[in-house]
């Protein structure tokens, strides 16, 4: 008798249990391994044919600087000003920052995460720059840049970067309106990025593409990583 007049109660409960449920876990997180060797593929191949000089990789170039290259003041100096927001030094700062704000926050594994994959993506970009050797473009740069062209270090860099803040955004922001927003936001900077470095003549699109590959590669790669040893643990 006590049982039946506790029921409506109990199922109260019941009912804000699973609404707390749906409402915390109302944006399901799932392993990126797959996606990221799809990714990883799609790198190779176009650095391979790159390497090879493949026909396809010059008409895609001369075709994109044909649409993008302009004399515009206005445009050269946003592009020019804004372009060093991709540099190393500026990208090395804010991660810098990210991870110290991380550890402040308690969020020690994001914290090494965020570190650890930034290390990694520039430092196989180095690699992969010394063994490609591709020369930049041979005209007037209109910014000052050095060593080897492909893939485009400012195009890595601030893939992975916003990339990860992508990733944190989706794993920390709890507003859908803010979350969305932001994410919208840092998908935009990497392909400012990019454009500023074909507009400045320091790159072809093609390392510029290759770039945005390499980097969204290991942020995938580097996210199913976070997920099997530290997300899918704390569910």
């Amino acid at each position: 008798m006590d049982n039946d007049y506790n029921l409506p109660h109990l199922l109260e409960i019941t009912r804000g249990e699973i609404f707390l449920k749906k409402k915390d876990n109302n944006l399901v997180v799932h392993d990126t391994l797959v996606p990221g060797f799809i990714f990883l593929i799609l790198y190779v191949i176009w650095a391979l044919l790159v390497i090879y000089k493949n026909p396809f990789i010059h008409s895609f170039d001369q075709a994109i600087i044909h649409l993008i290259s302009n004399n515009n003041p206005v445009n050269v100096a946003i592009a020019t000003k804004l372009t060093v927001i991709g540099n190393t030094s500026t990208l090395t700062i804010a991660t810098i920052v990210l991870f110290i704000g991380l550890l402040i926050a308690q969020k020690l594994s994001y914290a090494f995460f965020s570190a650890g994959l930034m290390i990694c993506a520039n430092g196989y970009n180095w690699i992969t720059k010394h063994a490609v050797e591709r020369h930049r473009p041979l005209v007037h740069h209109l910014v000052f840049a050095d060593g080897y062209s492909f893939p485009s270090g400012h195009s890595v860099g601030s893939a992975t970067f916003f990339g990860i803040l992508i990733i944190l955004t989706i794993l920390l922001v709890k507003n859908k309106f803010w979350r969305t927003t932001l994410i919208i936001i840092w998908l935009i900077f990497p392909l400012f990025i990019g454009y500023t470095r074909i507009f400045c003549h320091v790159h072809y699109p093609s390392d510029v593409v290759g770039g945005w590959l390499e980097g969204t590669t290991f942020v995938l790669l580097g996210f199913s990583v976070l997920y099997h040893s530290y997300l899918k643990k704390h569910k």
